[in-house]
């Protein structure tokens, strides 16, 4: 591997190479950017599942916190790369936005088979396959080739546009009030459509602004000025009493459980979420002014995917969520210039402090549903987005619509009339009930099973001829994936 003179990194907009070690204020402060663009992103998801599932205070202040904490001890392995582990790039490991309504659903479920189950259970439940997909992503790390060539971008792509539109199912749920709404005069209430509308609209006129600061931190700021204006209109959440002042995490304090039912759907999202890291990894290494191709790139592709499931693996056992790497922390590494892996240690301990302080989970709790709803709008809408574009990559001929159309109609199908399932054998109920599981599964089977000799005639080529600039336009390029980092 070729170094790169100092000069020439700072001619490639590079101030701190990946083994630099910058001053200790400029390490803070860029620590404190990439949080900024990343915080809101770590304690939503489990947010959104306690309160989905009408989980009680503690447990959510509990799942909030942990969550910081463990994307703090990943992202420290992550940069530090022991033995196999880690990548060894400035890669930040943090919660994974993707398994949100594959929770839920597994856990609605359960509920609804079992109405006296407790939410310790639940968490129990959602921790064993939190353990069991992590394994299914540390053995994926081995086999990178095989991965490629099963899990195409248009699999993968389509899998996450599914993810995507459910979750924007749950962002509208948030925007009318809640789950707890529903029934009541609060449901859609103007004032939380209001206040939904005012944190979307902050974030889009954050996103204009042409400060690349003020952009990465657009999400902190319509939290903030949702909170404002919850707050004089009297719809904070109530602060919990006796709040403890630290916090030391307990591994498996609310227990382990696995069902197998709902287990399949998670397994689908580890691998996706394994082929997304390729992608995420790429791009750091490329940013760094690292190898992008060779021996060394391939170890330390192999390397952060070990470390992905291994901080899945941690995660479970503190009762948490999977983890994944966060692409948005590409776009401060071009922002500041600094690719420095020892701002991912000073970073992994501030997420660790965060991660005993029960504080932080309480000021999550207190936000209310609505100006959670509208700051996930654009959020989930980014990842349906992000599932186009993996859709787009290639040029579309005949094999391939017809695979997307299926794929899409199934899932889409599936969310819009989840009781299709209710004459099924219950495993497979389980299964299909979920869109991203039910969509995702036709998507691997067409990609393996339709021949490639639907594209070998003169349809095929006359379809290609005719779309051949479409993609074009919508494939990512650099800029494109800075532009979606720092929303």
């Amino acid at each position: 591997m070729s170094e790169i003179h100092p000069k020439a990194q700072q001619e490639l907009g590079i101030i701190y190479g990946l083994e630099d070690k910058p001053p200790l204020a400029i390490t803070l402060l860029t620590a404190i950017q990439h949080l900024m663009s990343m915080v809101v992103s770590i304690g939503t998801p489990p947010l959104i599942i306690c309160r989905a599932l009408n989980m009680p205070i503690d447990i959510t202040i509990y799942l909030v916190n942990i969550a910081f904490f463990v994307s703090g001890i990943g992202t420290f392995f992550q940069t530090s790369r022991f033995g196999p582990v880690g990548s060894g790039l400035l890669s930040i490991q943090a919660t994974n936005f993707l398994f949100t309504t594959a929770f839920i659903t597994m856990c609605a479920a359960a509920v609804n088979a079992d109405p006296t189950m407790r939410p310790e259970t639940l968490v129990a439940m959602m921790t064993g396959a939190t353990v069991v997909g992590s394994f299914i992503q540390i053995a994926l790390s081995r086999m990178t080739t095989v991965l490629a060539k099963v899990f195409t971008p248009l699999v993968c792509g389509i899998t996450v546009t599914l993810v995507g539109i459910a979750l924007l199912n749950v962002a509208m749920v948030n925007v009318v009030g809640g789950y707890a709404s529903f029934g009541t005069e609060n449901f859609a209430s103007v004032k939380n459509l209001s206040l939904g509308a005012v944190v979307l609209l902050g974030i889009v006129i954050c996103n204009c602004s042409k400060s690349p600061a003020i952009r990465m931190s657009a999400m902190i700021v319509g939290f903030v000025v949702g909170a404002i204006l919850a707050l004089i209109w009297g719809m904070l959440n109530p602060m919990p009493k006796d709040i403890n002042f630290f916090s030391v995490p307990v591994p498996f304090k609310y227990g382990f459980q696995f069902s197998f039912g709902g287990f399949i759907s998670v397994a689908l999202l580890y691998i996706v979420t394994t082929v997304e890291a390729t992608g995420d990894l790429s791009a750091t290494s490329m940013l760094s002014k690292q190898p992008t191709s060779g021996p060394e790139f391939i170890k330390r592709i192999k390397g952060g995917i070990l470390c992905d499931g291994f901080a899945s693996f941690l995660s479970g056992c503190f009762n948490s969520l999977p983890m994944a790497i966060f692409a948005q922390n590409n776009g401060v590494i071009q922002l500041t210039g600094n690719a420095s892996r020892h701002v991912g240690k000073c970073i992994a301990l501030l997420l660790i402090v965060m991660g005993v302080f029960p504080i932080v989970g309480v000021i999550f709790n207190i936000i209310p549903d609505p100006v959670l709803g509208g700051a996930l709008i654009l959020l989930f809408g980014i990842i349906t987005t992000t599932g186009m574009r993996l859709i787009f990559t290639d040029t579309l001929t005949r094999r391939s619509i017809v695979i997307v159309s299926i794929s899409l109609g199934v899932g889409i199908g599936a969310a819009f009339q989840p009781d299709f399932t209710v004459k099924l054998p219950h495993l497979l109920a389980d299964f299909l009930h979920s869109p991203v599981a039910a969509g995702g599964s036709i998507a691997i089977v067409a990609n393996l099973i339709l021949p490639r000799s639907m594209d070998d005639n003169n349809g095929a080529a006359k379809d290609r001829h005719q779309l051949k600039d479409a993609p074009q336009a919508l494939n990512p390029d650099e800029g494109a994936l800075a532009e979606g980092s720092q929303i």
